[in-house]
């Protein structure tokens, strides 16, 4: 198995040394958030990741084409693929908690996977059509692996279609896992792709402590945060118990974006407790409690076909010692395993 994660910048200072950390400790993947107005600028971030390491990939997970221009997604990728070589990415997604800061709303598919064949061609010297505009990037020159973000069935099957890599967030239910992996085969296998085009990667919070009840404190709010974004649209799709349909509505409707992956007890938290949704969105979004704990839960990931899986850490406490525990003690666990 291949393990990531993903970096929410609050400390700019502190990036090439967690990065280097997690290098060292068997991290294969590191993405980092693009949510303007709670991280620092993933561009910067990334940077510093690239100096500071010479395996593990690394790029945007993910960025948007709803706050930032295709050229300058483009620039952006071709800028960081000049500094690491061989080893980046682009990660792209509809936008959430930094377009909805910005005043904007969510990318629609269409216009995602219009953006993914703009930056494709900009990346290979073409000029490109952008609402009727002819753009060039002269300086482009190779191609970037490219990762959607999806969630539900449509993003999915489009992640198969036009994707290199697709960074899935569905939780740790084994029936929807099949589902979700069957939707990008679909997607690529309706694209003329073999299903082996795309590489899977199951994006889910963690947080882990020699002390069960520190690391479930620490994941609540990325559990609440997953559930307020992965479960909106199709609930049957996506296997939701239906005494909990609408709870979660209300939760979709009073999350607040102002406390996105904030660290705590969130008013988020407090949200999801007050509707009954806490012990749910905990069980069905995390890897969470000890070594051991975590190691039990990715075992069962495994067991349903999951070899890929990039953590959300953006709410733990010790970034450094979170890194260190599962790379000393999770990690090896599962490395001569496939």
């Amino acid at each position: 198995m291949r393990f990531g994660y993903m970096h929410f910048t609050r400390d700019l200072h502190a990036v090439g040394d967690v990065a280097r950390l997690a290098e060292e400790r068997g991290f294969d993947l590191i993405g980092v958030a693009d949510s303007p107005a709670l991280t620092f600028d993933p561009y910067m971030a990334l940077t510093l990741a690239a100096g500071a390491t010479r395996r593990a990939r690394i790029g945007t997970a993910v960025t948007n084409p709803q706050t930032r221009h295709p050229l300058i997604i483009a620039n952006l990728a071709a800028s960081l693929e000049s500094l690491a070589p061989g080893r980046s990415f682009l990660g792209l997604g509809t936008g959430w908690s930094g377009v909805r800061h910005a005043g904007s709303r969510e990318a629609r598919l269409d216009t995602l996977g219009s953006v993914v064949r703009q930056v494709r061609g900009l990346l290979a010297g073409e000029a490109v059509d952008v609402g009727g505009t002819t753009v060039t990037m002269p300086i482009g020159g190779r191609p970037v692996p490219i990762l959607l973000a999806a969630s539900g069935p449509k993003a999915l099957r489009l992640a198969g279609a036009v994707a290199d890599i697709a960074l899935f967030n569905l939780g740790t239910v084994p029936e929807v896992l099949i589902d979700g992996l069957g939707w990008i085969g679909e997607g690529a296998s309706a694209a003329g792709r073999t299903p082996d085009a795309v590489e899977p990667w199951l994006f889910i919070p963690a947080a882990i402590s020699k002390d069960r009840a520190a690391a479930i404190e620490e994941v609540k709010t990325a559990t609440v945060s997953s559930g307020a974004y992965v479960l909106q649209g199709d609930l049957a799709a996506k296997r939701v118990p239906p005494e909990l349909e609408a709870s979660l509505r209300e939760l979709f409707r009073e999350y607040q974006f102002s406390e996105h992956l904030a660290r705590g007890q969130s008013s988020n938290c407090r949200l999801a407790e007050r509707l009954g949704l806490t012990d749910y969105l905990l069980e069905r979004f995390s890897i969470a409690g000890t070594p051991e704990d975590c190691c039990r839960t990715i075992e069962r990931l495994r067991a349903v076909g999951i070899t890929n899986i990039c953590l959300n850490l953006g709410t733990v406490h010790d970034l450094p010692g979170t890194l260190d525990l599962f790379g000393r003690e999770v990690l090896p666990a599962f490395a001569d395993k496939s």
